[in-house]
């Protein structure tokens, strides 16, 4: 039997026999780069810490010093052609317009109108009454407008009043004044320098005294309030 002999040496004859052994990865240089980048890295990372806890102490630091704003209550709001409904009482609608509501943050329930128009109805079925005014203010929540200054009231049964001041509850469809008013319809004429307008808007009362000319009829729905 013969027999062959194979001499090699060194990494070559290993693998000539079909051996393995573990091979280095790293030569030594590569190994002292490799532990030169993971000390960098901590020491990034160390700066970083330090750094964001010197951000987070400067803050809390400060933080007695920062200047709040507060709300002005002045500031406010503005809307043009502006349109609120609702309901009476009787559950009738009533529609309000206006050329501009201001809105103020000193109260938010309320606006300011510029040409303010409230259109109503009295009865079902009865064409619409209108109150126009230069300005007003009203009451989104209350359903309570006040209006000022060329006060025009105009109801569908005829009855036409001048005033500088009407408060009028829509919901519960009356209107009251602080100040002159001119009336005319079916009673007559007449002036009071304040009055009421109640019931559905149809009895009409003059208070502090009051000129008329009186026409007759049966229920005029007129009264005086001294």
């Amino acid at each position: 039997m013969n027999s062959a002999v194979i001499s090699a040496d060194g990494h070559a004859a290993s693998e000539a026999l079909g051996l393995w052994e573990p091979k280095r990865t790293l030569t030594l240089e590569a190994a002292r780069k490799h532990s030169s980048r993971i000390k960098f890295l901590r020491r990034l990372l160390l700066a970083l810490c330090t750094g964001l806890a010197a951000y987070l102490i400067y803050e809390f630091a400060t933080q007695s010093n920062t200047t709040f704003i507060e709300d002005n209550p002045t500031e406010s709001v503005k809307m043009v052609n502006p349109r609120y409904s609702g309901r009476t009482d009787d559950g009738l609608p009533f529609y309000l317009t206006a050329d501009t509501a201001t809105r103020t943050l000193a109260n938010r329930s309320e606006v300011a109108l510029l040409k303010p128009v409230l259109e109503f109805i009295r009865e079902d079925g009865a064409d619409v009454s209108l109150v126009v005014a230069e300005t007003g203010t009203y009451d989104d929540v209350k359903k309570i407008l006040n209006l000022r200054r060329a006060v025009n009231l105009n109801t569908d049964d005829g009855y036409h009043c001048k005033t500088t001041h009407a408060r009028i509850f829509a919901r519960e469809k009356r209107i009251e004044g602080d100040e002159r008013i001119e009336c005319d319809g079916n009673f007559g004429i007449v002036n009071g320098n304040a009055y009421e307008i109640n019931d559905n808007y149809k009895v009409f009362v003059f208070k502090n005294g009051m000129d008329a000319i009186i026409e007759q009829g049966d229920d005029l729905g007129l009264g005086e309030d001294e």
